[in-house]
């Protein structure tokens, strides 16, 4: 990810929060809408134009009512329904890093200032149902020189910010006042080498994803070795006092070193998913009761609302489907699919990525040479039919895509114009 920088005043920050200067033409600020994730998309329904300036994004991640884009100095909140501005937090002069947490409801910046290195950090909560900041406040330790302090700001709950400290401790600090208010020491439990290696936080619930294994003394490292033995699984913790609710042992991956580069997912409903990017195999984690569910191949790439079904991914086969957790197999792209959905990925210009929605997968394209007219941007491959969704691209400087996320009311792409400008779409 990439980050910029203005100037800053002292140490003191302004926080701007509107919703004018639309620059998808709406005129005003739009409203935070309830809207469903879209099953299905056919075309471009929508284009935001970032500001003058902002030559890339950081990142956009679905939030209440659509999109927040995090741009050099801040977060604009976009409706999904037609990318007009539902809410802004701009720092100017500042270096600013962020992420949605608290299981959908929070976005949290992370504010540096680039032009005093001594500055502490200021931490900005901000309540994604009404674009409104909720904690604006300094941090106790730290400084402006170098990246986020403590890093993982997708720990926020409703009272505390929670990280992780050395390999395998977890902290809490107190939203508002920064005060310690709990730690758990040793959280892997582990003989030899332990560490905690993600965390993902519902509303009632921190799940901790630990490994441990052993590493012989005067050997080469053995965490990326193929049969190496090694314990994983998950742990749950309450994120008001600490206290541990549940522990599983839940092994998954190839070697140590995939269980210790899996990726964790909160989803919508609370559900929380597992993938280990080396064995490519999934898991669902419960966060209410520790039980895991292990899948056969493939990562989760959506979830229904009431997390009862999941959409999972095997990229080795090609193949989507729909199923119950632990259950049957409600829809699936069959063999007779496959060759047509390759023919259309193989037409996509770049690395392709691939998003899950309820009725199949976006493939989506990530290059696209200057003046390339009416070109194929993305392939929607669904259980019913395939579909390419096309746009026009007329300007002289290629673009790039950069990240696709489904977000409420569209399919949100960002992307980089070569000549300096960066935005996102919105496909319906």
């Amino acid at each position: 990810m990439r980050y910029g920088a203005a100037v800053a005043v002292a140490t003191t920050f302004l926080l701007t929060s509107c919703g004018s200067g639309d620059p998808a033409g709406t005129g005003g600020a739009e409203e935070i809408r309830d809207l469903d994730r879209p099953g299905s998309v056919s075309g471009v329904a929508w284009t935001w134009e970032a500001p003058e300036g902002v030559a890339d994004l950081a990142g956009v991640h679905a939030v209440p009512g659509g999109v927040a884009a995090l741009v050099d100095d801040g977060v604009i909140g976009l409706s999904g329904e037609n990318g007009g501005v539902m809410w802004e937090h701009r720092v100017p002069g500042s270096e600013v890093f962020g992420a949605v947490a608290g299981q959908g409801r929070y976005f949290v910046l992370q504010v540096l200032d680039p032009d005093d290195t001594e500055a502490p950090p200021r931490m900005v909560v901000v309540d994604l149902s009404t674009g409104e900041s909720v904690h604006d406040y300094e941090l106790r330790d730290g400084d402006s020189s170098s990246g986020p302090v403590r890093g993982g700001l997708a720990g926020v709950t409703g009272e505390h910010w929670i990280t992780v400290e050395g390999d395998e401790d977890l902290v809490a600090h107190e939203l508002g006042s920064d005060e310690p208010a709990w730690s758990v020491q040793g959280v892997a439990g582990c003989d030899d080498v332990g560490s905690v290696d993600r965390t993902a936080a519902t509303d009632d619930v921190l799940v901790a994803a630990f490994t441990c294994y052993e590493q012989p003394e005067g050997e080469d490292p053995v965490e990326m070795t193929e049969g190496q033995e090694f314990v994983s699984g998950f742990a749950g913790f309450d994120p008001a006092t600490g206290d541990e609710l549940w522990r599983k042992e839940a092994p998954a991956g190839i070697f140590p070193g995939d269980a210790h580069e899996r990726d964790l997912t909160v989803h919508e409903s609370g559900i929380v998913t597992a993938y280990y990017p080396y064995e490519q195999v999934g898991q669902v984690v419960d966060a209410a009761t520790g039980d895991v569910e292990a899948l056969e191949g493939g990562e989760v790439l959506w979830a229904s609302e009431d997390g009862s079904l999941v959409g999972v991914w095997d990229g080795r086969t090609r193949g989507y489907r729909i199923q119950e957790i632990g259950a049957d197999v409600r829809e699936s792209l069959g063999d007779e699919r496959v060759g047509e959905g390759t023919a259309i990925v193989n037409a996509l210009r770049g690395d392709v990525e691939t998003v899950g929605l309820e009725g199949g997968v976006l493939h989506m394209g990530d290059l696209f040479e200057g003046g390339a007219g009416e070109t194929e941007l993305a392939a929607f491959e669904g259980f019913e039919e395939t579909v390419p969704v096309m746009f026009s691209w007329d300007a002289e400087a290629s673009m790039e895509v950069d990240q696709t996320v489904v977000v409420p009311g569209a399919v949100a792409v960002s992307y980089i114009d070569h000549s300096g400008s960066s935005g996102v779409m919105g496909l319906q």
